[in-house]
């Protein structure tokens, strides 16, 4: 495993991280992007899904696990199903 990795494994140390902005949004450890709009984005975490509206929602950063979403956020929304 790389330094890199390890460090994240500690500072992460949770199922999902999520972190809201003004004008973006940082989620950690998502398993799936379901849906992929200008107005909507939907994410599978581990145990919900994440549904986010706006207007102008671009990913920035897309790693493996890791997302970086900005826009104008209108509504951040969890969905257990």
């Amino acid at each position: 495993m790389h330094i890199k990795e390890n460090l994240i494994n500690f500072l992460y140390d949770k199922n999902y991280f999520i972190s809201i902005y003004d004008n973006y949004i940082y989620v950690f450890n998502y398993t799936e992007l379901e849906v992929l709009t200008n107005k909507k984005i939907v994410l599978k975490l581990p145990s919900f899904k994440l549904e986010i509206t706006g207007s102008d929602l671009i990913i920035t950063k897309m790693l493996k696990n890791e997302l970086l979403i900005k826009g104008t956020l209108v509504k951040v929304g969890f969905n257990y199903e």
